[in-house]
């Protein structure tokens, strides 16, 4: 088959009725249709007549409209359930170890507070045998004030030639100090009666010294603790409830089980 071409021929009928309409209006047309007169069309614009040339004056309208609040654009708060503030337990195991785990329920928290007690129950102990061992030191040496003591004034005097003024002194204003000069410095030995005597009394302040080092160490072990304590506490607090989303959640809680750590983690949903 051939394929159809387009005819090319005159206009069609369509196209000479619409010219005649054309020619029609523009010869029976009132020859006094002005704009705005009776007799002219009512589509046309009234015609603008007066002594000053016309203004155009534009006018804008202000439109207020009230949304209301929004979920999305308004702060709004939410109580969490069983929420815990990472603040408070760090400021309440820092204070006491142990209290801020109480707070999250965890049972981790009681080897801080074994700690602690121990901490406490061996700076007394270490405390109380450093003084018992600088109270047998003294009652040792005896009244240096009399000649017939283990160390005496008299003695060291006798011996030296020297002025027991300033030794004297010292005894009287700190004891403590006095003790450590005449067991220590070779230029107070001559007031010794013996020197076995004088090697007990060393040991006795040895011993005493042993003890006071001790303590410190009791001392350190305990702000350590507290540091400790509450950091893990604030570090609970941070993974205590952990929000997967709104109705459920994975909750972690650290133990002591059979001498080891454990963890135990457990996703709970509510309905």
């Amino acid at each position: 088959m051939r394929p159809a071409r387009a005819r090319r021929g005159r206009p069609g009928p369509a196209l000479f009725r619409c010219a005649l309409l054309l020619v029609g209006c523009a010869v029976f047309a009132p020859p006094d249709a002005l704009a705005g007169t009776s007799s002219g069309s009512r589509l046309a614009l009234a015609k603008v007549e007066g002594e000053t040339e016309p203004t155009l004056i534009l006018a804008q309208r202000s439109i207020t409209r009230d949304w209301g609040t929004s979920d999305e654009s308004t702060y709004v708060e939410i109580s969490v359930p069983d929420w815990k503030s990472e603040g408070w337990a760090f400021a309440l195991s820092g204070l006491a170890p142990g209290a801020g785990h109480a707070y999250l329920k965890e049972s981790s928290g009681v080897i801080f507070a074994l700690i602690e007690v121990g901490g406490w129950v061996a700076r007394v102990y270490f405390g109380n045998q450093d003084d018992q061992y600088r109270q047998d030191a003294a009652a040792f040496r005896g009244n240096p004030e009399d000649s017939a003591a283990v160390w005496s004034f008299a003695r060291w005097q006798k011996s030296t030639g020297g002025d027991p003024t300033g030794i004297r002194t010292l005894y009287q204003q700190d004891p403590e100090e006095f003790d450590v000069r005449i067991a220590r410095d070779p230029v107070y030995g001559s007031g010794w009666s013996a020197a076995p005597p004088q090697d007990q009394f060393t040991h006795y302040l040895d011993e005493a010294d042993g003890m006071l080092e001790r303590r410190r160490y009791a001392t350190t072990a305990l702000w350590f603790n507290h540091l400790a304590a509450a950091f893990d506490a604030m570090r609970a607090a941070r993974i205590h409830d952990f929000p997967l989303r709104q109705n459920l959640r994975i909750e972690v809680k650290t133990a002591w089980r059979s001498g080891s750590p454990a963890v135990r983690a457990s996703v709970e949903r509510s309905f």
